[in-house]
């Protein structure tokens, strides 16, 4: 039997592969949300397991350098699939640039 885990990457990994990525919020919450959480808490489905990174947070962004997330964006790193077939290194720079903005405060009631 394949862990419940391994079958969600599997169906991330076979998902239809586009020429080009018009929408990367979409390309975000199909392919990323699944480990990265839709709000990029590190809270989704696979990610509460695998140890997915919150990209929320400031300490974490502050060690970050954009090359480098690039690169994991199309390689992959550790449990996470590369998606160099899925994105060009220019959408990568423009997904890191939307990721590594900064959280507006949040506002008191």
């Amino acid at each position: 039997m394949v862990p419940r885990s391994a079958a969600l990457l599997l169906a991330i990994l076979s998902a239809p592969l586009a020429a080009e990525v018009g929408d990367l919020k979409a390309f975000f919450q199909e392919r990323c949300s699944v480990c990265h959480g839709p709000d990029g808490s590190g809270r989704g489905l696979a990610g509460i397991r695998l140890g997915g990174t919150s990209l929320l947070d400031p300490r974490w962004q502050a060690k970050q350098q954009e090359a480098d997330l690039i690169t994991s964006i199309l390689k992959g790193r550790g449990p996470m699939p590369g998606f160099r077939r899925q994105l060009s290194e220019a959408e990568a720079r423009r997904l890191v640039a939307e990721l590594m903005r900064p959280a507006s405060p949040r506002k008191k009631p």
